[in-house]
């Protein structure tokens, strides 16, 4: 009982240090936000605008693709897709980490956002635009929906807290505690990247094969 009393403490805890960070920098994560959707909507927008022959190679590589799992002739390199995720993940984490101490760090910033979310607006408006409407959403939700819920939060959190610091940086002349303000967003983006690495994890290992469950019983 005692034991199950201080897991509740430190659960509570913990999302109070959440909702505190988010009401301190509120301004900043609807900005970011707002950027991470104008992100989707030029993903989208991009695809819709794209040449015929450009579509048609897309839609082409994902009837291919979804045929192979269907037939059985597509085998997952698990362990090459996550390194390739990893990487992925880890290039956007660095250079919004780069960023917060660039003289235009807060645009470099933005833009690491908006092309993020740009990714995910096109891959959804192609799948949905390749298959039936409601098999799109489907293939979209369970390719992409779980990995998500964890790197969309730890992107934007990542984003807030370089603002931060260049803007501490750009006001601070003494020299320690600009330096204590690196250590603070440094930390701070380990434990992000952390948590870029478990969606990478579940990304690979649990979204893959609902996906290909998916594809096989439904698409």
């Amino acid at each position: 009982m005692a034991n199950k009393r201080r897991t509740k403490k430190r659960k509570s805890k913990f999302f109070k240090i959440i909702e505190d960070h988010i009401n301190q920098n509120i301004k900043e994560y609807a900005i970011s936000v707002i950027i991470f959707l104008i992100g989707i909507i030029i993903g989208v927008m991009l695809l819709n605008s794209s040449s015929q022959e450009n579509q048609q190679t897309i839609s082409g590589y994902i009837n291919e693709f979804t045929s192979s799992i269907k037939n059985q002739e597509y085998t997952i390199d698990q362990k090459k897709l996550f390194a390739k995720s990893v990487v992925s993940n880890l290039k956007i984490a660095v250079m919004i980490w780069i960023a917060g101490s660039t003289i235009i760090g807060i645009p470099l910033v933005y833009g690491s956002l908006a092309y993020k979310a740009m990714c995910i607006g096109y891959s959804i408006s192609a799948i949905i635009a390749t298959m039936e409407k409601s098999k799109g959403i489907i293939f979209s939700l369970s390719s992409m929906l779980l990995q998500n819920i964890i790197a969309i939060p730890c992107i934007l959190a990542l984003a807030v807290s370089s603002i931060k610091m260049h803007r501490s940086i750009m006001k601070q002349h003494n020299k320690e505690n600009i330096k204590s303000e690196i250590y603070r967003h440094t930390m701070f983006s380990i434990i992000m990247m952390i948590g870029l690495f478990i969606s990478s994890l579940i990304e690979i290992f649990v979204s893959t094969n609902i996906t290909s469950n998916i594809i096989v019983n439904f698409i």
